[in-house]
């Protein structure tokens, strides 16, 4: 008799994983595959992909839900395309935003929040009956503020000033300057304005060398976006109505003992202490597949 099945897909930019669990939710199989991006593989790459998954899944036994949690789902194309592969198929599936896969993985289920801090920073919570609400996400030229891009952004303008003669010193200066060959205020406009905001966001560590030597400026500007991201929190907790819940850090700013995650912990215990901070507990592919075993089970 075939085994039976629930699967989780993650796709992500530069990989897709993909996590098969048995009814009681024993682990029956994991696997990687290529990027999960229809924009930069395009859409015959795309359904490729997603006919490679099928067949991958086929031959573990019956797959009888599939959630697929992915970036860009508001996309036209990419809902086509995994309509078009998976109508044919007997599997009962779904597709959601990546956020909801990692709120999912991180809260093990549960209701509460999640923070993502990265290059970008963005806010998310569910209530107890299932209600999600959103806060920050409005992307580098309007937000991002409490991210490495809005630590970095602040620095160089920080920076700026000083150069000008209009702002405090700051060992941020020297820093970049040694570091990333930035030493004049033509270096670094050339820098900013010739590439993306993740070079932007790669000053952020010197942000928090200079905060860990006590230098003034790096403190307020990692203070002011440590503040930020504790806004988007609270506003996430308003709108559902959750006084107390776990509030899970994620991404590359959050998963080290940084000085933004260090600020942001110290306020939500000042000013919010029914907010709890911790560490996700599954990650996003692991929600994925507890999705389809909630699926599995409806």
């Amino acid at each position: 008799m075939s085994i039976e099945f629930a699967a989780g897909v993650d796709g992500g930019g530069t990989k897709t994983t993909v996590i098969c669990r048995t009814k009681d939710g024993g682990l029956l199989d994991k696997k990687v595959f290529g990027p999960f991006n229809i924009n930069s593989i395009g859409e015959a790459a795309f359904m490729d992909l997603l006919r490679e998954i099928l067949s991958y899944l086929s031959s573990l036994g019956t797959c009888r839900s599939l959630c697929i949690g992915a970036a860009g789902i508001s996309n036209r194309k990419m809902v086509e395309c995994v309509s078009a592969v998976l109508s044919g198929s007997k599997v009962r599936w779904s597709l959601v935003g990546d956020y909801e896969i990692a709120l999912t993985g991180a809260l093990d289920g549960n209701e509460g929040i999640i923070l993502i801090a990265g290059t970008g920073s963005v806010c998310f919570g569910r209530s107890k009956d299932g209600r999600l609400e959103r806060c920050g996400g409005w992307g580098h030229l309007i937000g991002d503020s409490g991210s490495g891009y809005g630590l970095g952004r602040d620095a160089l303008a920080a920076v700026c000033l000083s150069i000008d003669g209009c702002g405090p010193d700051t060992s941020i200066r020297e820093a970049i300057a040694e570091k990333m060959g930035l030493k004049t205020g033509n270096d670094i406009v050339s820098y900013v304005y010739s590439n993306d905001k993740s070079a932007i966001a790669a000053v952020a560590p010197y942000v928090d060398e200079a905060y860990r030597r006590g230098d003034e400026v790096a403190r307020a500007i990692v203070r002011s976006n440590a503040e930020c991201a504790v806004r988007d929190v609270a506003g996430v907790a308003r709108k559902l109505g959750l006084e107390s819940c776990d509030v899970a850090l994620l991404g590359g700013l959050m998963e080290h003992h940084t000085s933004l995650r260090e600020e942001i912990e110290r306020i939500i215990g000042l000013e919010h202490k029914g907010l709890r901070c911790i560490d996700p507990i599954h990650n996003a592919a692991e929600g994925a597949v507890m999705t389809a075993l909630c699926m599995m089970e409806a």
